[in-house]
């Protein structure tokens, strides 16, 4: 049955490139996509679906709320394995409960468990990555102690909870000055790369070998609708900007090539429009047929229908292999011609 290749990177003591097809039990492959089964594929192009701090819904005052919400386990987690693919998610990991879910963004969104990454790592093969230990509003500020905690340490948790592809990046929180001496000092010496926020998303090879080994992520993003004559246009939105299109990204995706590598970030995925929430102040509205009049207040809502489009225009590249960041950074030759090496591979 025709497939999407996901190559994968072992966690724990020994960390090795595995290349196989990873399917979620009883989730056949759509017919239409095409054999990626054959060949040894080192040099991309590569996709990687990722999901920052792997929020599994939305929430209202705390209270899970799954009212015109995507959930990452039961509805987006199988549309992926439905094409063939596994997400990546980040996890900040001290704040990590081992069974219940953590409660942020403003009391309106659910972040996973130990036990819900471990579901989807198992049924799904997704991998889990660092988006620090306890997201410090200072990255600036750490001790050398505090800093070895927020980066390296927190890999070795991923580790220790058993979870696949944790020392193939660090996102570090957004709104902050990118914390350079940080990356160069700690972070590249136990991650193949540190995430930056880039409009492309696309991440070439060259960066391997480029310190401190940043590469670039694209997020789809909400905000006001592109439909200047629409009410919708001026809505003030948390980043006060315009919605992401899904055509500019699946304009990235028609143009990736060999040595290049697309990341897709995002956050909460929404239908419909918002329910009549008590606390939460986020809205959207995904009812239109048009992307252009899809909105939301929020940038960390994006319409589901709209991030379907690019995972499915994704699926039709046959070149495209979808993986982690940790086998991106080893097909890139990263970190295997860095010392990085020895903190990973158990040396």
């Amino acid at each position: 049955m025709p497939s999407i290749r996901i190559l994968l990177a072992g966690a724990g003591a020994c960390l090795t490139l595995v290349a196989g097809a990873v399917m979620a039990p009883q989730q056949p492959a759509r017919a239409e996509l095409p054999d990626r089964s054959a060949g040894t594929v080192t040099s991309g192009p590569f996709a990687t679906v990722m999901f920052t701090r792997t929020e599994m819904t939305a929430a209202d005052g705390c209270v899970a709320n799954d009212g015109s919400i995507a959930r990452l386990d039961t509805v987006v987690a199988p549309f992926l394995a439905s094409v063939g693919m596994a997400g990546t998610g980040t996890l900040v990991t001290g704040r990590t409960a081992t069974t219940v879910d953590t409660c942020m963004h403003a009391n309106s969104s659910l972040t996973a468990s130990w036990a819900q990454a471990t579901m989807l790592s198992q049924a799904y093969g997704w991998h889990s990555v660092s988006h620090t230990a306890t997201y410090p509003a200072n990255l600036k500020g750490l001790s050398p102690a505090q800093a070895q905690a927020e980066t390296c340490g927190s890999a070795t948790t991923i580790d220790a909870h058993g979870l696949p592809g944790g020392h193939g990046l660090i996102a570090y929180p957004g709104g902050q000055q990118l914390p350079l001496a940080l990356q160069t000092t700690y972070a590249a010496t136990c991650f193949a790369w540190g995430r930056r926020h880039n409009i492309s998303g696309t991440t070439s090879a060259i960066k391997a070998r480029t310190v401190p080994y940043w590469q670039l992520t694209a997020s789809a993003d909400g905000g006001a609708c592109n439909e200047p004559t629409a009410t919708c246009y001026t809505i003030a939105s948390s980043t006060n900007r315009h919605y992401v299109l899904p055509d500019s990204l699946i304009a990235t995706v028609a143009t990736l090539g060999a040595g290049e590598w697309f990341t897709l970030q995002s956050f909460v995925l929404v239908t419909g429009a918002n329910p009549a929430y008590v606390q939460s102040p986020y809205r959207w509205d995904c009812t239109s047929p048009d992307p252009r009049l899809h909105w939301s207040n929020d940038n960390e809502r994006y319409c589901d229908a709209d991030w379907q489009a690019v995972v499915t225009a994704t699926a039709a590249v046959p070149e495209i292999t979808v993986t982690d960041p940790l086998t991106v950074g080893i097909a890139f030759g990263r970190p295997a011609t860095h010392p990085v090496t020895t903190k990973m591979n158990g040396g």
